[in-house]
C-alpha cells in the first residue's frame, strides 16, 4: 500500500492543485506535504490524550481535515491581510490556511485551554511565525480582521451574528457547509452578498466516490471599522 505522504501528495494534487487551478512542481508539493506529515504526527499523538477530533485514520485526516481546510483558499489571496480562524479546535482550517498562504496573520480562537496548548505545540513545530493563538470566544474579542473563517461551528446565521463586531470595512466571512445549505443561505439578511464555490471530496479509499462540499463566502458593506 502506498506511503500516507504519496496518497497525500496525489491527493493535493489532484483535489486541491488541480481543484484550484494553481501552478504546481514537485519541489511546491514537497513543501506542503513536510509540513502537513508533522501536523499528522502531533495530531495522532496529542489526540489520544485530549481528543481533539474523532478521525484517527491518516488518509481520512488528509481528506477530511487537510484538503477540506485547503479549500477556503479559494477566496483567500496573497496579501498582507489578517485571518480569525473563530473555534479553531485543532487547527482548522487555520493551521493548513496559514501553511498555504504564509503571507497572511492568522489568528486562531479557541476557547479551550486543551486545544490551545495543542495548538501552541504545533505553531512551534511548524516554525508558524504568521500565526497567533488567542485562548477565548470570539463573541468577546474586540480586534477586527479583513477575513473570519469557521468550519460549521454555527449555523450561518449565528456566525455573521457573532461575529460581525470582528469584521473591518470591506473584509467578509468564510465558512465551510456539506449538505443543505439552502435554508440556512436564505436565513441570511438580504444585505449581505453571497459568494459559493462548490467542490467534491473524494473518499479516503475510493477517489471514484464523492461528497460535496461548499465554501460560502459573505460579507457586507455596510461593515463598520
Amino acid at each position: 500500500m502506498e506511503s500516507i505522504e504519496e496518497f497525500f501528495r496525489e491527493t493535493l494534487r489532484l483535489h486541491y492543485f488541480n481543484t484550484l487551478k494553481l501552478p504546481f512542481k514537485r519541489e511546491t508539493l514537497d513543501n506542503f506535504i513536510a509540513p502537513f506529515m508533522i501536523y499528522l504526527r502531533e495530531l495522532k499523538k496529542w489526540n489520544k490524550a485530549y481528543n481533539l477530533t474523532s478521525i484517527d485514520d491518516d488518509r481520512e485526516i488528509v481528506i477530511k481535515h487537510f484538503i477540506d481546510s485547503l479549500l477556503y483558499t479559494c477566496f483567500i489571496e496573497e496579501g498582507d491581510l489578517n485571518l480569525a480562524d473563530v473555534g479553531s479546535g485543532a487547527g482548522f482550517p487555520g493551521i493548513p490556511i496559514a501553511i498555504a498562504r504564509p503571507s497572511l496573520k492568522i489568528t486562531l480562537i479557541e476557547p479551550s485551554w486543551k486545544k490551545c496548548a495543542f495548538l501552541k505545540n504545533i505553531k512551534r513545530k511548524l516554525d508558524l511565525r504568521n500565526v497567533t493563538i488567542l485562548q477565548g470566544r470570539a463573541e468577546d474579542l474586540d480586534e477586527k480582521f479583513n477575513i473570519i473563517v469557521s468550519r460549521a461551528l454555527w449555523r450561518i446565521r449565528d456566525f455573521v451574528k457573532n461575529c460581525s463586531h470582528m469584521v473591518k470595512k470591506g473584509g467578509f466571512f468564510l465558512i465551510s457547509k456539506a449538505v443543505k445549505i439552502e435554508e440556512e443561505i436564505n436565513e441570511i439578511p438580504p444585505n449581505f452578498k453571497i459568494e459559493i464555490k462548490e467542490f467534491e471530496l473524494p473518499d479516503a479509499y475510493d477517489f471514484a466516490k464523492k461528497s460535496k462540499r461548499f465554501i460560502i463566502k459573505i460579507n457586507d458593506a455596510y461593515f463598520r471599522n
